[in-house]
């Protein structure tokens, strides 16, 4: 039985007939309607950031511009705007007399129907621009909590490869967003194609697009607003919803379920990332012979602490395909991949990995499968012997080494001073990080740990000699510092505990093109993240290395990091690995 619920999102009211929601649902809108000055523990304040972003990746459209610079004139809530727009579509195209296109417009009763100036023809052509107004309408922190990051249509595109339907086969996308990946597959029976959402307004959207897409065929929408994750998958009796599907094809939310609202069903996730979860799930609602197609971040690839997903993904299913992408997401900085599975389990895992270097097959090595990792790159024989040769070296790692995050304000632009005046210290974020130095800062700050976000204990910050390096960088870049400098959360802390090794000559080998290269196989990331520099080997240096060492670091630190300072330091640390020339000429080949 359907009721009538009152939902708020961002201070947008609207009024729908609806299956009751899911606790993370719930947990999600209070969320999105928290005080704005509210403390928040998470790394950078996004989840109240007001910041619209153009979804310009999502769908580049000369007309659906106009219609955007013509919304945002509007003075209504996003949901009677969105409501309006699905209307217009559905005029334009004949569709309002339809009996199932007026079943479907009833559940929307209570929201307003706006006179918004349509550009003529905007609903002619088969393109998401209800999709692309809605993510280019709600805020960075709507898209930060509740994970509202749309896949590209390209990408879509790509993954689907003309995928066509047999007449009874289903699909599923269980975080369905406006509906890119259930528009894109093609079927004569859209009864089968089923969608999950958390969100009522992608829920409507999806549907609208469907119904517009599907406009000869008159069909009630299988698109669910429901918590995938949770235990509401059947509540209010269901029935029309499959138990198991023959395809699932998904962008499920990434980041970690901090509040705890499915840990518990899900004990083997240790990193709690609610995208493992999703792949968790999806392969209980899988058939036998269907295949599962998501788009995740790298870091589930990358990461140890997301070694729980690879193990299990290794250990239910057999890899098909990897494809690896360089483009982004509107408004975020995390590379990501996609991965094609069935459920067959198999410990002989050869699968296509597709990138911008091509297409090449990889068979897993015995010893990646029982370590858990899915490998996306084939090395050659003078990178295996480079490899081989720092990690026989290795006598120990950075693992138990401190480490602390830069500063998080809340509130650049009223805590972060451009003129130095009484009482402030400079400051530092990532771009002022260069090999083994700080650049000249432009910035000034009050240390007043409380009237920050978040802020690491001071002593971090004071201790006699620390490491600084880059959050957002190909490869490690680290700077010197001891003389107790301040540094925002582009720029993180690391105090090395090594045996042999003092922390001038930790950041020698972490400056060096040996450990760019060695970065650069392993992670493939635009993030220098502390569980992959955790990763990294370290050999046992002599007293005469190590003195090299520190004293080409002060050396470079009274100068410049020069070409000539370079090629020792490169000289230096080769020689320490018995880097031999060739090899040497693969590692430069490489960083090209």
């Amino acid at each position: 039985m359907l009721k009538t619920c009152c939902v708020q999102i961002s201070n947008n009211i609207i009024s729908l007939k609806m299956p009751r929601i899911s606790k993370a649902t719930e947990y999600n809108w209070k969320k999105l309607n928290s005080d704005p000055k509210e403390k928040l523990t998470k790394r950078a304040n996004k989840t109240q950031s007001a910041k619209r972003i153009t979804a310009t990746n999502y769908l580049s459209d000369s007309k659906a511009d106009m219609l955007l610079q013509r919304v945002l004139t509007v003075e209504s809530t996003v949901d009677n705007i969105m409501y309006s727009l699905v209307y217009s579509a559905f005029s334009q195209k004949g569709l309002l007399q339809k009996k199932h296109v007026q079943f479907f417009l009833q559940k929307y009763t209570n929201m307003e129907c706006l006179n918004i100036d349509v550009p003529k023809g905007i609903w002619d052509s088969d393109k998401d621009i209800l999709g692309f107004i809605y993510q280019s309408l709600i805020t960075e922190g709507e898209k930060n909590i509740t994970g509202q990051y749309y896949t590209n249509r390209s990408v879509v595109k790509y993954i689907l490869n003309g995928k066509t339907l047999s007449e009874n086969e289903t699909f599923l996308d269980p975080c369905c967003g406006s509906g890119a990946f259930l528009m894109g597959v093609s079927t004569n029976n859209p009864s089968n194609l089923y969608g999950f959402d958390i969100n009522p307004i992608a829920v409507m959207i999806a549907s609208a697009n469907l119904i517009i897409k599907y406009s000869e065929i008159e069909f009630n929408p299988r698109i669910f607003c429901l918590d995938y994750l949770g235990n509401d998958l059947f509540i209010n009796n269901r029935a029309e919803i499959p138990f198991k599907f023959d395809n699932i094809y998904t962008n499920p939310p990434w980041g970690s379920d901090k509040e705890g609202l499915y840990t518990a069903s899900y004990p083997f996730i240790k990193s709690k990332e609610r995208a493992s979860m999703v792949i968790a799930k999806s392969l209980t609602r899988l058939k036998e012979n269907g295949i599962l197609y998501f788009l995740l971040p790298t870091s589930l690839l990358k990461i140890k602490s997301h070694n729980d997903i690879r193990r299990y993904i290794l250990s239910n299913t057999t890899i098909h395909q990897i494809d690896l992408y360089k483009d982004r997401f509107d408004g975020v900085f995390t590379d990501y991949f996609s991965i094609k599975v069935c459920p067959l389990k198999t410990r002989k895992q050869t699968y296509i990995v597709t990138g911008d270097s091509g297409n090449y097959k990889v068979t897993l090595s015995d010893s990646d499968y029982t370590l858990g990792n899915i490998v996306t790159e084939t090395f050659s024989q003078l990178d295996k012997s480079i490899i081989s040769k720092m990690e026989s070296s290795c006598n120990d790692k950075l693992s138990h080494s401190t480490w602390a995050l830069g500063i998080v304000t809340g509130d650049n632009k009223k805590k972060v001073k451009k003129e130095k005046a009484e009482g402030l210290e400079p400051v530092y974020v990532g771009k002022h990080v260069s090999p083994f130095k700080l650049q000249d800062n432009s910035s000034y700050i009050l240390f007043d740990p409380g009237n920050f976000q978040q802020c690491a204990k001071e002593e971090y910050f004071r201790a006699p000699e620390k490491l600084i390096y880059r959050f957002i960088a190909k490869y490690p870049i680290v700077a010197y510092d001891d003389k107790q400098c301040l540094c925002l959360n582009s720029a993180n802390i690391l105090i090395p505990e090594l045996d042999s090794i003092s922390i001038k000559s930790v950041a020698a080998l972490l400056n060096s093109t040996l450990y760019h290269y060695y970065y650069s196989l392993k992670f493939s990331d635009i993030k220098v993240l502390k569980g992959n520099l955790q990763e990294l080997p370290f050999p046992k240096l002599t007293k005469e290395q190590d003195d090299e060492l520190c004293s080409l670091v002060t050396d470079i630190q009274s100068t410049s990091f020069s070409t000539e300072y370079k090629q020792k330091l490169d000289r230096i640390v080769f020689s320490i690995f018995g880097i031999n020339s060739v090899e040497q000429e693969q590692i430069t080949h490489r960083l090209l």
